[in-house]
């Protein structure tokens, strides 16, 4: 039987990639965790998948309760126009719906998420 944490860890990645899904994201691959290895490193961030839209490479990360910080979202802003790709933290909070950049993700927009 799978642990309270992995448990919780599913469920989060089952909301992220159907919110994914549903806005036009294809290829959508979420990396292995197991014991040693848990995120993939990519110019010294953390991701937990990796996937495409219109053309471009998107990484992602998905959390449980957990916002990503000012300072985080501002390097995933400098990542994303350095190499032309998106970057996108997921949180999935139980009992409010799934954010986005800490946006609500009905609300979401790519273009104003950098607006910090």
């Amino acid at each position: 039987m799978a642990s309270k944490n992995m448990q919780k860890m599913s469920r989060s990645n089952v909301k992220a990639r159907h919110w994914m899904e549903s806005n036009g994201y294809s290829d959508i691959f979420l990396f292995q965790h197991s014991r040693f290895s848990k995120d993939y490193h990519f110019q010294g961030q953390e991701f937990d998948g990796i996937a495409s839209h219109e053309d471009r490479v998107v990484f992602f990360q998905v959390k449980s309760n957990r916002k990503a910080i000012k300072k985080t979202l501002q390097e995933y802003a400098a990542l994303s126009a350095k190499f032309d790709i998106e970057c996108l933290w997921f949180n999935a909070i139980d009992r409010k719906g799934l954010q986005i950049n800490n946006q609500p993700a009905e609300t979401f927009n790519m273009l104003g998420a950098w607006l910090i």
